[in-house]
């Protein structure tokens, strides 16, 4: 191989590792970009985590979502939570195998109980400086309102947390 070509190769290389970082990024964040904005109430669960740094950890209305019509209910298995707006907060109506029609989200079952389902949708924690997620923590005792995106696919994207009587907390959101 010449000098040239393997000048070429570097730089394709390169490029392509460039591309496929970008793709990740897009993937990430295009939720953020396109999705429809929804709020949900929220409480704090958890301020801190010694391995992966300060953050609140969230919980959400619907968290807890209505049982699956049909099927047979498995922990780890993806679901879609039909969403309804009631007032300014958005509710958990129906939770199907398939995208439904209308606003939904999508999430993956973490525990079956008698009549409903746990689902996490990987907005569970939101990543803050050590004294912003303890203040979080505080100011969200008696629960807040999330803002989050969602993509026409159903994916989510945490982006921000307030309480209700008081300015938004913005800061680092949700970690990839």
């Amino acid at each position: 191989m010449t000098r040239r070509w393997r000048l070429r190769a570097l730089v394709a290389a390169v490029l392509l590792q460039v591309v496929v970082l970008l793709g990740l990024l897009g993937y990430a964040r295009y939720p953020v970009w396109f999705g429809k904005e929804v709020v949900l109430r929220t409480v704090p669960v958890d301020p801190r985590d010694l391995l992966r740094g300060n953050y609140a950890r969230l919980r959400y209305d619907i968290s807890e979502a209505p049982m699956p019509e049909v099927g047979v209910p498995k922990v780890g298995r993806e679901v879609y939570v039909q969403l309804h707006r009631k007032g300014q907060v958005w509710k958990a109506v129906e939770t199907r195998y398939s995208p439904p029609p209308g606003d939904f989200i999508r999430g993956r079952i973490r525990a079956v109980r008698v009549g409903s389902v746990t689902v996490e949708y990987g907005i569970e924690a939101y990543f803050a400086p050590k004294d912003k997620a303890l203040e979080l923590e505080r100011r969200l005792r008696q629960g807040g309102l999330a803002r989050v995106r969602i993509a026409t696919d159903g994916r989510a994207a945490l982006v921000s947390v307030e309480d209700t009587g008081a300015d938004s907390v913005q800061g680092a959101g949700e970690r990839p």
